[in-house]
């Protein structure tokens, strides 16, 4: 293979990508990296969020000091206030011991909070609290004490409609959206899948220590035609799942699983397609899995609703 080699010390190795706005993200990360400044990461879900959070403490004088990541929906709420800011023994029933919390964890270095939309308002007030005055006080304790951390957060959901139902406050979000960052789904990036297949290729290889060469056309234009609602993190797993389950050194589209490739052929025997074919069986894909939703599969085509009328009547498409 050519073009990649593998660098896990490298902080922004693992984000892979020749589209226009990965390598926007690159230069900001590098930018803002050693400021200080809270981030806003927006994403779907296996876009890559913590990667970003990840290069951006590697890159920073806190690189030395913790990173620690939580995902705030799998704190139960119950125990949220006391996970995050700590407690004093004895503070409530099976506080046993005096804890920490997550930010003294973290103090020196930086705090990734994903899916923060997930945090009931409550905490969300305390931790602007936290976040305004750089001091914790735990559930229990007569003093705040004082604490150096950064804080990159991270939703799944749009901004705008976490703002709009108000599963996020306004006043927090202007507090860690110094710099917000939108990460694209990897449908909108699909150029990008050679180059991130051959990546994985790489650091597989490395992992499991195994010899595979790369992958034929075909199924990579099988991953190229599929709209990966998992985004890069399917996409990882389904080449992961090519080294566990494939038989030669070379990756094939009977390594792929049958909801990527289904025995519908993406391409002819002399494995070409015409670029008006491979249009129309994109169209016919995103409204299948929208259930001929035009607004969505236009959405997720990344065009106007407009132009998928005009394809679809072009094509003849039937719905």
């Amino acid at each position: 293979m050519k073009g990649l080699a593998f660098d896990d010390n490298d902080p922004l190795g693992a984000i892979v990508g020749d589209n226009p706005r990965i390598k926007e993200i690159k230069e900001i990360i590098t930018r803002i990296a050693d400021e200080d400044f809270p981030v806003l990461l927006e994403g779907e879900t296996g876009t890559g969020k913590e990667l970003v959070a990840r290069a951006i403490h590697a890159l920073s004088s806190r690189s030395k000091q913790p990173f620690v990541a939580v995902n705030c929906g799998a704190i139960p709420e119950s125990l949220m206030e006391s996970e995050f800011f700590g407690h004093k023994r004895g503070a409530f029933t099976g506080a046993i011991a005096d804890y920490e919390g997550l930010f003294r964890a973290a103090d020196g270095g930086t705090l990734f909070l994903d899916e923060i939309s997930e945090m009931p308002s409550h905490i969300q007030v305390k931790l602007l609290r936290v976040l305004e005055n750089n001091e914790v006080r735990g559930i229990g304790e007569t003093r705040a004490r004082k604490v150096d951390v950064r804080v990159i957060a991270a939703t799944n959901r749009r901004v705008n409609e976490a703002l709009r139902d108000g599963v996020l406050r306004l006043d927090l979000y202007y507090r860690i959206s110094y710099v917000h960052i939108v990460l694209p789904p990897l449908r909108e990036r699909k150029e990008d899948i050679p180059l991130l297949v051959e990546h994985f290729i790489l650091k597989f290889n490395k992992i499991y220590r195994k010899k595979i060469k790369g992958i034929t056309n075909k199924a990579l234009e099988a991953l190229q035609y599929y709209h990966w609602p998992g985004n890069v993190r399917e996409l990882e797993n389904v080449i992961g799942r090519a080294f566990a389950l494939g038989k030669g050194d070379i990756i094939t589209v009977d390594d792929l699983p049958m909801d990527i490739w289904d025995g519908k052929e993406a391409v002819n025997p002399e494995g070409i397609i015409s670029v008006e074919e491979a249009e129309k069986n994109l169209i016919k894909k995103a409204l299948s899995e929208t259930g001929g939703n035009k607004t969505r599969a236009a959405r997720l085509l990344g065009i106007g609703r407009k132009t998928l009328y005009m394809k679809i009547k072009k094509y003849g498409i039937k719905i």
